[in-house]
């Protein structure tokens, strides 16, 4: 019969035995569950790599890209409910304030400031070969004291017809359509104001020389010369002659 400090010997090596085995239990369930934490973060890294892919790098509808002619593009930069009063009428086109706040907010335009970023283009416009004229005071209403920073001045001397002047709170590409919503006139890639293109008249736009396909969302870069013609092609100059003054 075992003494009993041979009893006590044993059942203090039974509780080492056990205590070991419940914490290489414990072990291996820890082990287990980080496995299997590993594995459900591999596959919704996998998941999350397929929405992207899927969806062109996860880029948003507002990013700018390039278009056929290698001019950038900006996508959907005229939502349809900020096409709101515009003039479907034949040129002349005067300035277009009805709802023009309105139309600002709603393409998500940033704030106007002239010295933070203050680029310019130049516009021309052509219907049937006549020259139309592009007006001071676009995007600027006077009576109301609302300034858009897409707009144009009064000509002079330093700030020819025709310079669209950007001026915002911060870096932005801006684009031709949205120029033409601040200025309340219809424009599309086949209409400008009532004039539509149908068989031999047809409504093209020009940078600095070049075709754009998508006229509505191309953005204006400095010292563009844009050019919209609608008529006979070949009724307008692709690039017509002109000069930035001194300082502008």
């Amino acid at each position: 019969m075992a003494s009993r400090k041979e009893q006590k010997e044993r059942a203090r090596a039974e509780r080492i035995a056990k205590e070991e085995a419940e914490r290489s239990a414990s072990a291996r369930r820890t082990r287990m569950q980080l496995a299997a934490g590993a594995g459900i973060l591999a596959i919704v890294g996998i998941v999350v790599a397929v929405i992207l892919i899927a969806s062109g790098g996860g880029s948003s509808s507002n990013s700018t890209d390039k278009g056929s002619g290698g001019l950038p593009i900006h996508a959907n930069s005229v939502p349809a409910d900020s096409q709101l009063s515009l003039l479907e009428t034949p040129p002349p086109w005067k300035p277009n304030y009805k709802q023009l706040p309105e139309r600002v907010q709603a393409m998500g335009l940033p704030g106007f400031n002239e010295t933070t970023f203050h680029i310019h283009a130049h516009l021309e416009i052509f219907v049937d070969g006549k020259k139309e004229p592009v007006p001071a005071n676009i995007g600027i209403d006077e009576a109301s004291g609302f300034i858009s920073p897409l707009h144009t001045h009064p000509t002079a001397a330093d700030n020819p017809e025709g310079t669209i002047h950007m001026e915002a709170d911060q870096q932005y590409d801006f684009t031709l359509g949205q120029f033409m919503n601040v200025w309340g006139v219809k424009f599309s890639d086949s209409q400008i104001g009532s004039l539509k293109s149908k068989g031999g008249q047809q409504l093209q736009v020009y940078i600095n020389g070049q075709l754009v396909k998508d006229p509505v969302n191309v953005v204006l870069q400095e010292h563009d010369i844009v050019v919209i013609g609608y008529g006979k092609p070949g009724s307008f100059p692709k690039q017509p002659k002109f000069n930035w003054p001194q300082g502008l």
